[in-house]
């Protein structure tokens, strides 16, 4: 696939940034696989990466070229997490640049400085867009400044003390939310004890008390920026049914967004990255109550989780612009020339005990990132996705029809998954009549 989709005009290149050839992905399992698929279709070499304990992967005999992530010296770091190992496999294997995945390093500056302090390219946002996103108090204000809602909430609180008056004026149920991307996760609380509790756990950080909405979809607008002041959105896709391992189904777009709204959260999200100069790809969330209002929820930088589902309906190549833009050359999207065409939906299927692989068949393999073959043993511990299954169609209607084809079709022995809790799923008839906001007591 071209990295730039056919309405893009030709991107002008900046002379003194280097090209880029050879991308390490800091990244494993079914996102690894999917990147280095990309990366190598757009006719760079994608370098893969792997621990001791995945040594004999089988799926590292895809990869033109895999790379030891040296362990940790004290030997309990995840060698996936670990920076200073990743930027050691990065040197040896010669690569210019480093992909860093969707995991938890693709949203730390202190990674991206480090890549920079030796000389190699990150293919991210840049340093202080990581720092300010991960901050929710400057990424609310400056939401509120460029026009977004933002749903009634306390100032930051430390002391649980201070909560309590809080607890009088929103009532419960309640959401705490942390102070800090990734400090911890938000909470639903139904009482005055929990919502001390979760103040005190979060006292380093500090949390936001927040008014529940009684029930809401996630939706995540896709945005990518140049960094001077130009942006552009790519649709939404939404988040709300959530599995074992995270989100268990992605639609984009979402089936409970019209036209309208979703013009109005797409020009939303890109002004607001726009007016902050925020660099590269990244996603804006939203939460959408009932009454179809849209509140701001957060700022995720980098390439989103469900990024795949927004090169197939929208005919672009996110990881292409990535590198791209990393490259020096300047953003020529049109938003004008931006549509969906068809859907796209995903299913995530999650491992629920380890195990040896014995049987693994899909009905259709092209619709399938996975890095699992018969006989290898996995361990939802340390990595929690067997597989995700993604397909797109002209309707909604017709992709959950093949998307459930596709499902049913699949075999899986000597593992336990919750793929039949996804057959289920896709033959509830509340998913296929788009009824698939979350109420607050499911909300995490």
């Amino acid at each position: 696939m071209c990295p730039f989709p056919p309405f893009v005009d030709r991107l002008r290149a900046v002379s003194d940034v280097r090209p880029i050839q050879r991308v390490l992905v800091a990244d494993r399992g079914e996102v690894g696989v999917r990147l280095l698929r990309v990366l190598e279709a757009n006719g760079l070499e994608g370098i893969a990466v792997f621990s001791d304990a995945d040594a004999d992967a089988p799926w590292l005999d895809s990869a033109a070229y895999a790379v030891r992530i040296p362990p940790s010296p004290s030997g309990t770091l995840d060698p996936y997490m670990d920076p200073a190992g990743i930027v050691s496999a990065a040197l040896d294997s010669g690569a210019d640049a480093v992909h860093p995945g969707l995991h938890g390093l693709a949203r730390s500056a202190d990674f991206a400085r480090t890549l920079h302090n030796v000389g190699l390219m990150w293919l991210g946002p840049r340093l202080d867009d990581l720092t300010w996103t991960v901050d929710r108090v400057l990424a609310r204000a400056r939401a509120r400044e460029a026009g977004l809602e933002i749903l009634p909430s306390s100032p930051l609180l430390f002391d649980p003390d201070a909560v309590e008056a809080w607890c009088e004026r929103f009532g419960f149920p309640m959401v705490i939310r942390p102070g800090r991307r990734l400090a911890m996760r938000s909470r639903v609380v139904h009482d005055r004890s929990s919502a001390r509790r979760a103040v005190a756990e979060a006292a380093e950080v500090g949390v936001f008390a927040e008014r529940a909405l009684p029930e809401a979809r996630h939706v995540a607008v896709v945005v990518v920026g140049d960094g001077y002041g130009n942006a552009v959105h790519v649709g939404e896709h939404e988040l709300s049914l959530l599995g074992p391992a995270g989100v268990r189904l992605r639609e984009c777009p979402s089936a409970g967004v019209d036209g309208a709204l979703r013009a109005r959260i797409g020009q939303g999200a890109a002004d607001f990255l726009a007016a902050s100069r925020y660099f590269g790809v990244g996603a804006v969330h939203f939460l959408i109550g009932g009454d179809g209002l849209a509140w701001f929820l957060d700022v995720e930088p980098g390439l989103p989780e469900g990024f795949a589902l927004h090169d197939k309906v929208y005919g672009v190549d996110l990881v292409g612009a990535q590198v791209a833009l990393a490259s020096g050359e300047e953003l020529g999207w049109d938003q004008d020339d931006i549509a969906p065409d068809g859907c796209a939906a995903e299913v995530a299927i999650a491992l629920r005990r380890r195990g040896r692989a014995t049987r693994l068949e899909f009905a259709d393999p092209a619709c399938v990132d996975t890095a699992v073959s018969v006989g290898q043993r996995v361990d939802p511990a340390r990595y929690p996705i067997l597989a995700r299954v993604r397909v797109s169609a002209p309707t909604r209607n017709a992709a959950l029809v093949r998307l459930r084809a596709n499902l049913e079709g699949a075999v899986v022995e000597g593992v336990e998954t919750d793929l039949a809790a996804c057959v289920e799923l896709l033959a509830d008839l509340a998913v296929w009549e788009g009824r698939t906001a979350r109420r607050i007591t499911d909300r995490r």
